[in-house]
């Protein structure tokens, strides 16, 4: 039997069904947290946390797609629970990691204010409650669902949403974050307002690593994105083959590219 149950809970789908209808609360009693050495916790406060955690620490899904250079300041956009900045800073033990992590679900906002309160991160990462939009308005329609599929595209199935505030690029920037060597966008769609509404952002990173999905507002899918990011003088280093999205019509896939532009 057991056998049986560890084989079932390999099928994304069912350990999906399985976790969707926990209740939060109890994640949130029992304090779930994976020590990843060098005073670094890995908080699992929801019940879509365990997806989230595998997908990046286990899977390894972003680690071709890192360029081997030092990574000192990071944006991650769309930063879920906060695990692609920890992994990094996790990979780097002996480096000092400042990330700003953007992500609007208030759903994540437990585990992001956990975080950032750990004693080796103080100081070095921040948390910013926004959308990637447009930064003329002051807020944008959030759909928040589990999974890491949050996004300002409504579906065909109910879901909680809310408005939550719209970045502005200066909130991004600092006396001490004039530029960023690296971006990490995962915003479910929203990927195109990032390069058409952000270009100080873009223009004052050196690398870009990105999340593509094929509904995005620009039409043409990926092919789209690419002529998109040569005009504004990025490279594509490297590409994953598109997938299929779960849980929804289209494809996902996911690049490394570099800013052309950028300063030596």
């Amino acid at each position: 039997m057991k056998a049986i149950w560890n084989n079932l809970l390999k099928i994304t789908a069912f350990r999906r069904a399985i976790l969707a209808h926990l209740h939060a609360d109890y994640f949130h009693e029992f304090n779930h947290s994976i020590s990843l050495g060098d005073d670094l916790w890995a908080y699992l406060c929801e019940n879509d946390s365990y997806d989230s955690f595998s997908e990046i620490f286990i899977q390894q899904e972003y680690f071709e797609f890192i360029p081997d250079e030092p990574l000192r300041n990071i944006l991650d956009l769309g930063a879920n629970y906060g695990y692609f900045s920890l992994w990094l800073q996790s990979r780097h033990p002996q480096e000092k990691i400042y990330s700003t992590l953007v992500e609007p679900s208030l759903r994540c906002r437990r585990s992001l204010e956990k975080l950032i309160e750990l004693p080796r991160l103080q100081n070095r990462f921040q948390y910013l409650q926004c959308a990637v939009g447009d930064p003329k308005e002051k807020s944008i329609k959030f759909f928040d669902r589990l999974f890491m599929a949050g996004s300002i595209f409504e579906s065909d199935h109910k879901e909680r949403s809310y408005y939550a505030n719209t970045l502005n690029p200066t909130d991004v920037f600092s006396l001490d974050r004039s530029s960023y060597d690296l971006i990490k966008c995962d915003i479910e769609g929203g990927e195109w307002g990032l390069l058409i509404n952000y270009p100080s952002i873009l223009a004052n990173s050196k690398f870009l690593v990105m999340e593509w999905h094929s509904w995005h507002q620009g039409g043409g899918a990926f092919p789209q994105i690419e002529k998109k990011l040569t005009d504004i003088g990025f490279q594509i280093i490297k590409s994953s083959p598109p997938n299929k999205a779960i849980g929804r019509d289209g494809e996902v896939g996911l690049f490394l590219a570099k800013n052309l532009n950028f300063p030596s």
